[in-house]
């Protein structure tokens, strides 16, 4: 799939439109074109995410940290954890696989299970975020059984699922032995900063196509328009404005693939209120004009 197929949900989280209640898990292949940089905004979803490059090099950004991950690594994101992907190096392409899967893929909630192996791993925030470095062997094994994950959902043998699920749950005992020592580390960035940037965020998500200040968006979160600031350049290291244009070309991106609106409506619909300076910022941001992306 392409960068700009995420959807939202109506509470603003990242919508996994693929995966099923009965199967809670799926892969996803995300490939990116040389000249692009960003390839998906800043968001966030209840499901547990891993990822492993299979060529290219790809910037994974969290408030609690970021990883440069070339071909052969990955990361790990834990449930609702804002993240996003840009190209390290926006001339070469970059193909990487995506693994969600929700909590009870391993364990039924408030069983054994899930009190004494997964719960404690989510609700622990040293383990928002870390990287996995194919030259270190802990990290290795777990990648290889990512890479097992992924030829499981290739190939879809007889038993696949109960394969996916057994790999699932040694890779999560691979992850939880790796971290055991970092068990006392405290987060470098609080559970309640970053509460407040989700509400900004939902915010802007909301009201993207309307005309949005600096006081407004503030207010969300009742803080100060100082204390906004900073907290955006501390969590996300960009201006709130930065943060809503590169959504309003996500949304037009959507609009321009799934409608038959006019470039100009679009452009009114996502909050510009220029035809012209909308044609400058998709061309900026998704490397050709906004007729070129309708016509692919």
């Amino acid at each position: 799939m392409r960068p700009e197929e995420i959807q939202i949900t109506g509470n603003k989280q990242e919508e996994i439109f693929e995966m099923k209640a009965e199967y809670p898990y799926i892969m996803r292949q995300i490939y990116t074109r040389a000249g692009k940089t960003l390839v998906a905004p800043w968001h966030w979803h209840e499901e547990l995410e891993l990822v492993l490059v299979r060529y290219g090099v790809v910037n994974y950004e969290t408030p609690q940290g970021n990883a440069r991950i070339a071909e052969g690594s990955g990361a790990f994101v834990n449930s609702n954890i804002l993240h996003r992907a840009a190209l390290a190096i926006p001339t070469e392409e970059c193909m990487y696989e995506v693994h969600m899967f929700r909590r009870n893929f391993l364990a039924e909630p408030g069983s054994l299970l899930d009190q004494k192996y997964i719960r404690p791993f989510l609700q622990n925030r040293a383990h928002s975020f870390f990287q996995l470095d194919k030259g270190v062997n802990a990290h290795k094994k777990i990648l290889d059984r990512l890479s097992g994950l992924s030829a499981c959902e290739v190939e879809k043998s007889s038993g696949y699922e109960m394969r996916a699920r057994n790999l699932m749950s040694e890779l999560w005992l691979d992850l939880s032995d790796l971290v055991k020592e970092d068990t006392e580390v405290e987060a470098l960035y609080s559970v309640s900063k970053e509460m407040r940037l989700k509400e900004m965020l939902l915010y802007m998500q909301e009201f993207y196509g309307d005309s949005i200040s600096l006081k407004e968006i503030a207010n969300a979160a009742h803080i100060s328009e100082r204390e906004c600031l900073r907290s955006f350049q501390e969590g996300l290291g960009i201006t709130p404005f930065t943060y809503l244009q590169e959504y309003r070309i996500q949304a037009a991106c959507s609009l321009l693939k799934n409608t038959s609106d006019k470039v100009v409506e679009i452009a009114g619909k996502c909050g510009f209120r220029s035809s012209s300076y909308f044609g400058k910022v998709f061309q900026r941001q998704m490397h050709c004009t906004p007729r070129e992306y309708r016509r692919r």
